[in-house]
This record gives C-alpha cells, sequence and structure tokens, in this order.
C-alpha cells in the first residue's frame, strides 16, 4: 500500500511542476508579446488609439495566466496538506530545487519521507 500510495504521489508532483513550469512559461510568453505590441506601434509611428483593443486583451491575458498561477500555487499547498493526510511525509529541498530523479527512498531513513518537491517554493 505504501509504494502505490508513493507512486501516485511522485507522478502527482511530476505533474504539478509541469504545469507550474507551464503557465510560467505561458506567462513569459504572454508579456513578451505585451511588451512587443507598444514597442511595434511607437516603431511605426502608429496612433496610441491603433491595435489598443489588442493590447488590452494580451494585458488581460496575462492577468488571467497570474490568476491560473495563484490556482495552481493554491493546489500545490493543498497537494502538500494532503501527502500528510495520506500518511506520507514532506521533505524539503530548497527554494527551487528538485532532488535529483536517482534520489533514493533508503537513503532518508525512514520509510515514511518522501523526496518529493511537494513543498517546493514557486
Amino acid at each position: 500500500m505504501l509504494n502505490e500510495r508513493l507512486s501516485a504521489a511522485k507522478k502527482i508532483a511530476s505533474e504539478l511542476h509541469h504545469a507550474e513550469d507551464a503557465i510560467d512559461e505561458t506567462m513569459i510568453r504572454i508579456a513578451q508579446l505585451a511588451a512587443a505590441l507598444p514597442a511595434a506601434r511607437r516603431d511605426t509611428n502608429m496612433s496610441a488609439i491603433v491595435g489598443q483593443e489588442a493590447v488590452a486583451k494580451v494585458a488581460h491575458a496575462l492577468a488571467a495566466a497570474g490568476e491560473v498561477r495563484q490556482l495552481l500555487t493554491d493546489a500545490h499547498i493543498a497537494l502538500t496538506a494532503t501527502q500528510k493526510q495520506v500518511g506520507l511525509g514532506t521533505r524539503m529541498f530548497g527554494a527551487g530545487v528538485k532532488p535529483p530523479a536517482s534520489a533514493s527512498l533508503a537513503e532518508d531513513n525512514g520509510a515514511d519521507v518522501v523526496p518529493l518537491p511537494l513543498a517546493r517554493v514557486s
């Protein structure tokens, strides 16, 4: 039973970190687009009115991505609590530091200590 819980927890941790990385990349891309729009308008000597609706939509998209990131952060915290509820201890690896893929449970000298980066600071 413990092995199944460990396997499930590792899968969830991996998927959570993939999702966190994806939303960060999305926010970076949207921010780059948001910067490119007014720069292009300025570089082409266009009126401030030109493209304003698109600029507003991109700004709204960035704000929405920020809300998604907050929801993922909230889910991360909830999953950390869930990890404890199902009898799996937590282990911190420091701010943003992931354990090596080959990290062994045996190194922990405790069956209930899981080398999962669920408590990673995002």
